[in-house]
């Protein structure tokens, strides 16, 4: 006959020996000494946590003479000697009926349990039927309406207990109909006193660090944990040592695995890169091993916070560890157990490229996203251009001197009123929003400098910045109406496309603390080709060697300016044909 595994040899058989789930079972003993059971329970939660078991142990006791109605001195733990106990103890119990929701998921399987529930318990009147479906949510959308009458209202003498590792997948009716009782993963102290026991009772001899092992390899299955201790004994005997232990579960990279992580931290490339190489060689498994540079870094981690320090470790590993992350920032830290903790290793286990790419992360990112912030750094504002000398009217008077910058554009693409263009003359930019209508901002012009009072500005550009180029003016001398034909002329070698986009369609607005706003004429076609993030890098390179300074262009859409009327075809013709004389050129179309 074969022997029986230990999961299965040391299952509990009362709800004192179920291992880390206090409340859950507190729960159902308080139920069954009060003969308040509800009639559907659904016990949710990862694998290896006690679901199957607590279910049978809730049917064992629910079939317990001592927990019978009237009986008196019950506590709701199954006594274990009476004939309901000794059968649930050999599996022979009639009573209770285990069904495979992922083999059983049908309709049909579904009708045959609902026939199967009007027949009374083998066990006498005061005995109850309990249906324990295992893996639920693999039942289909039909088999779960098929169950949801008898699961709401079961005959007397029936008990359904639901268990699933997936219990989002369980249709909220169903949950409805039932008491949920959550499991949760078993903590690493619970499952350590638990192996300890069961190697006492086997005659197994392992230190409480290599069970401390096996628990935190196990990540908070108990049958997970049992079979691994089983594994151990089984290769190494019932006298393993630590060393032992640790080459069963092959962890025997743990040193290499603390070398990678302080070679991580302290910028090592070329020592980490050898390691994980040697690691390769000798045939170990990378994700075992990835798993144990994030063990180490991560260690490391709750030594530098102080946190848990006291009871995980003594005090000798806690100097040693402290020694280790002396004068490591803590962001350091982070950046290399978040990329050690990422690492895929799923694609090719037996590829070292994923850690590689990790311990690069580590080690070089940083300068990187130092160069990084240092070239995003805002250029120092630069003085905005002097206006250019006035130039005398049709009528041989002087106009008036214009600003540098065109008027600002109205956030709304409907044209300015007539009767408004007075009051936003000298208007500012907010009285200018508010009169439109509009909530997007307004871009002030520059303000105008008295020609007599604007003193030059001699702003030398940073080294960084190539020299303008031949025929174009300086900074200090740079002409808001002229920079858009220098861009086409110096855009034109290059690419005809260049010079198309800002053919005739925009026109600088402003140019203040180094960004240069350019105003397209009600065009999105032309504003998003100059956006495009190539298109604008050679824009702005061939502005800086104009402007003689760093820059960064902005696009706005705006309106399309008024024509004054001497351009007009009427006047035009009055003046060539009549010999009419132009008076002003103050008002506009």
């Amino acid at each position: 006959m074969p022997a029986e595994v230990l999961y299965r040899k040391w299952r509990p058989q009362r709800f004192a020996d179920v291992a880390g789930q206090e409340f859950l079972t507190r729960t159902l003993i308080n139920a069954l000494s009060a003969h308040k059971v509800s009639h559907a329970y659904l016990f949710a939660g990862p694998r290896g946590t006690g679901k199957t078991t607590t279910a049978r142990l809730l049917a064992k006791a629910l079939n317990c003479e001592r927990n019978a109605p009237g009986a008196k001195g019950s506590d709701g733990e199954p006594c274990g000697q009476c004939a309901s106990c000794r059968a649930f103890g050999t599996g022979s119990a009639l009573d209770l009926i285990e069904m495979d929701g992922a083999s059983n998921r049908g309709i049909d399987d579904i009708r045959s349990l609902r026939e199967a529930t009007n027949y009374m318990p083998m066990g006498g009147a005061e005995a109850h039927k309990v249906y324990l479906i295992d893996e639920v949510h693999m039942l289909t959308d039909p088999a779960f309406n098929a169950l949801l009458k008898t699961l709401e209202e079961p005959p007397p003498h029936v008990i359904f207990i639901l268990a699933t590792t997936d219990s989002h997948k369980v249709p909220a009716t169903i949950v409805s109909r039932c008491q949920r009782l959550e499991f949760k993963r078993i903590r690493l102290a619970a499952i350590v006193d638990r192996l300890e026991y069961i190697a006492s009772e086997e005659g197994i001899t392992v230190p409480r660090d290599g069970l401390e092992l096996i628990a935190r390899t196990a990540t908070g299955s108990l049958r997970d944990a049992i079979n691994l201790l089983e594994q151990v004994c089984d290769s190494y005997g019932k006298d393993a040592s630590l060393e032992a232990v640790r080459e069963g579960l092959g962890l025997v990279g743990d040193e290499r695995a603390a070398l990678l992580a302080q070679q991580a931290l302290r910028g090592d490339l070329a020592g980490g890169l050898g390691t994980i190489g040697s690691v390769r060689d000798d045939g170990l498994d990378l994700r075992q091993f990835q798993r144990e540079v994030v063990q180490r870094l991560r260690e490391l981690l709750l030594v530098q916070s102080g946190a848990e320090t006291d009871a995980a470790w003594t005090t000798e590993e806690v100097a040693e560890m402290r020694q280790r992350v002396e004068g490591v920032a803590p962001v350091k830290l982070v950046q290399a157990l978040r990329a050690f903790g990422q690492a895929d290793l799923r694609g090719d286990p037996l590829s070292p490229l994923p850690l590689e790419l990790a311990l690069a992360d580590a080690t070089v990112a940083p300068v990187a996203a130092a160069t990084t912030t240092a070239a995003r750094e805002p250029a120092p504002p630069m003085p905005r251009p002097a206006a250019p000398p006035p130039r005398p009217a049709a009528s041989g008077r002087t106009a008036p001197p214009r600003s540098s910058a065109p008027p600002p554009a109205p956030a709304s693409r409907e044209r300015v009123p007539s009767d408004l263009r007075k009051d936003l003359t000298n208007a500012s930019a907010e009285d200018i929003a508010a009169m439109l209508g509009s909530k997007a901002p307004v871009i002030p012009p520059a303000p105008d400098v008295p020609e007599e009072t604007a003193a030059p500005a001699t702003v030398e550009p940073p080294a960084t910045v190539a020299a303008p180029l031949p025929g174009t003016a300086p900074s200090s001398g740079a002409d808001l109406s002229t920079i858009v034909q220098q861009l086409r002329q110096a855009a034109r070698p290059r690419s005809v496309k260049l010079d198309a986009l800002l053919n005739g369609s925009c026109e600088a607005v402003s140019w203040q603390d180094g960004v240069l706003t350019l105003g397209f004429f009600e065009d999105k076609f032309h504003k998003k080709g100059v956006e495009e993030s190539a298109n604008r890098r050679i824009y702005e390179e061939l502005a800086a060697q104009i402007m003689g300074a760093p820059v960064s262009i902005r696009c706005i859409i705006a309106a399309r300016p008024a024509k004054p009327l001497s351009k007009s075809p009427l006047v035009q013709h009055a003046v060539q044909a009549h010999g009419a004389t132009i008076v002003t050129e103050d008002e506009e179309l």
